[in-house]
């Protein structure tokens, strides 16, 4: 039977048989998924790329890139500029108008998978001698870390790195950890409000922190949310995060693929994977009682309130949010939340960590430092999450710092720290479910956006939608075409071919087609339609 003991399973709860409930329902109580989020690793090249180098390699490197951004600059309608590396031209990155931390200006962009920032100059030694100044910086994005692994994305990153030093005839000196961010995400706590109230929170938190920083947000007229607390400064050594995962993926509406990943290791089940969904598709948070009213709508046996779920959807009903929370959880659970701790380390943090051999790393070579770390990956967790920063059981010992760990510190400290990396089966069902949410999200915004136009063109009026996609599709006129067949060449590149590989299945059959009044040429997708109305139309 499902355990629906930690939340109330409302009216459908009585309405399903045991499979439905265990298809819907099931899930991991007290769950942790562990990963790296955020890497960025420093390289220093042995060249000299200091103001006055005479050095003939990096003065080619320079002009290079000096001409690449002449071109930009001179026509603005490039965003960035497409360069292929490597003799056989196997490595293609966009050269972007971005820089990080003001001396790196050159931006290299391999499309949702990392960013390579390198400095065309830096600043000499304090003496006047060599820079101690590392003339490369890597970012490797949340995507391709949960998707691959922070080995495997590091070794394709420095791989490129690797490639773009041999095409300038650069040589690599060394690389080390620049930030790292290690998270986990978590469904353990049902009633983050409670857990992490100012009151509570102090009673628990034994650290060196000089505050805390706790957002909230109103929920119903004497409720309220945390989804937000923080210890530290960004700028800091350490800085600390705990906040709301789900809400935030909802609300940025760019990283849909993690329901997936929270789905197959069991943070949350079917029915919040469905409430989420609807959500995301509105980018609202506030969206997830009606989202809840949706799943009964589509899934509940009582015909009468699945009349009211339908009005309430539609806007014909409306009621207060303390009426609409009470009604929602008549009918279902509510959602498994999804929390994230992350402790965010800087270089001036990690750079005083005495790492371990535990392993030869040596035929690494300039890489030797990063594997290092990797190796030492547990022992560092276990000092952040011990004597930076921890919770404690709220009463016991007068002196906090004796208290034992709380129930929820437990569990996160015992959660297996393994390399992240999504087995391929999963990785293509999350590459497809990924495409899909995207796409019905621009989707929706498309739809929404002829209607408005409709309205801006024609005012307000009662014309049906098909009216309405059809008079915006219509009125386009060759410059109209010209611009979109540019923005599609532009926002290909911006696009990881490597994640989109296959042709996205549609369950729709197009039924519409638009037909040329000048040259009868008839526009539409579909194979059928193609073979058998066009045979139609000419009869």
């Amino acid at each position: 039977m499902v355990d629906l003991k930690r939340k109330s399973p409302g009216i459908i709860g009585n309405e399903m048989n045991e499979d439905q409930l265990k298809y819907w329902f099931d899930f991991k109580q007290r769950k942790f998924l562990h990963n790296i989020d955020t890497f960025y690793y420093s390289v220093k090249l042995q060249n000299d790329l200091t103001a006055d180098s005479t050095d003939c390699n990096v003065l080619y490197f320079r002009n290079f890139f000096k001409q690449k951004y002449e071109l930009l600059d001179n026509d603005p309608k490039l965003e960035f500029l497409q360069i292929d590396f490597g003799p056989d031209h196997d490595l293609r990155l966009n050269l972007r108008k971005f820089s990080f931390a003001h001396m790196y200006t050159i931006c290299l962009e391999y499309p949702e998978w990392f960013d390579i920032f390198m400095a065309p100059c830096v600043p000499a030694g304090s003496d006047g001698g060599s820079s101690v100044t590392c003339e490369i910086v890597v970012q490797i994005r949340s995507y391709m870390l949960w998707m691959y692994g922070v080995h495997e994305s590091f070794e394709r990153s420095y791989a490129c790195v690797q490639t773009i030093a041999k095409q300038f005839h650069l040589s690599i000196d060394f690389c080390q950890e620049n930030r790292i961010d290690y998270c986990w995400h978590s469904n353990y706590l049902t009633n983050p409000e409670k857990f992490f109230s100012l009151e509570n929170l102090y009673k628990m938190r034994v650290d060196r922190f000089s505050d805390a920083l706790t957002h909230t947000e109103k929920a119903g007229s004497d409720g309220f949310e945390i989804d937000y607390v923080a210890l530290g400064k960004r700028s800091d050594k350490v800085f600390i995060r705990i906040y709301l995962k789900s809400k935030e993926v909802i609300e940025q509406a760019y990283k849909g693929w993690f329901f997936y990943i929270w789905l197959f290791n069991g943070l949350i089940n079917r029915y919040d994977l469905y409430v989420y969904e609807e959500c995301y598709k509105r980018r609202s948070w506030k969206y997830l009682n009606l989202a809840r009213c949706a799943f009964y709508l589509e899934h509940g046996s009582s015909d009468s309130l699945k009349i009211t779920c339908g009005r309430l959807i539609s806007g014909d009903l409306t009621m207060e949010e303390d009426s609409l929370q009470k009604f929602a959880d008549s009918l279902t659970p509510k959602v498994n939340l999804v929390m994230n701790v992350e402790y965010q380390t800087m270089r001036r943090h990690s750079k005083s960590y005495q790492l371990l051999p535990l392993h030869d790393n040596s035929a690494k070579r300039a890489a030797k430092r990063i594997y290092d770390y990797f190796d030492n990956r547990n022992l560092i967790i276990d000092y952040l999450t011990y004597y930076v920063f921890r919770l404690v059981e709220p009463s016991g010992d007068s002196n906090k710092s004796r208290r034992d760990l709380c129930g929820f510190w437990k569990a996160l400290r015992s959660c297996r720290l393994i390399d992240m990396k999504l087995p391929p089966k999963q990785l293509k069902l999350v590459r497809e479910y990924s495409r899909k949410l995207n796409a019905d999200l621009v989707k929706t915004r498309a739809i929404n956006s002829m209607v408005t136009y409709g309205f801006y063109q024609k005012g307000i009026n009662d014309d049906d939608i098909m009216k309405d996609v059809m008079d915006v599709l219509c009125t386009m006129n060759d410059n109209d075409m010209q611009k979109a067949l540019r923005y599609k060449s532009k926002r290909a590149r911006q696009l990881n071919g490597k994640e989109l590989p296959s042709h996205m299945d549609s369950t729709g059959m197009y039924r519409f087609g638009i037909i040329d009044q000048v040259t009868g040429e008839i526009y539409c997708h579909d194979s059928t339609f193609d073979s058998d109305l066009q045979g139609d139309f000419h009869d």
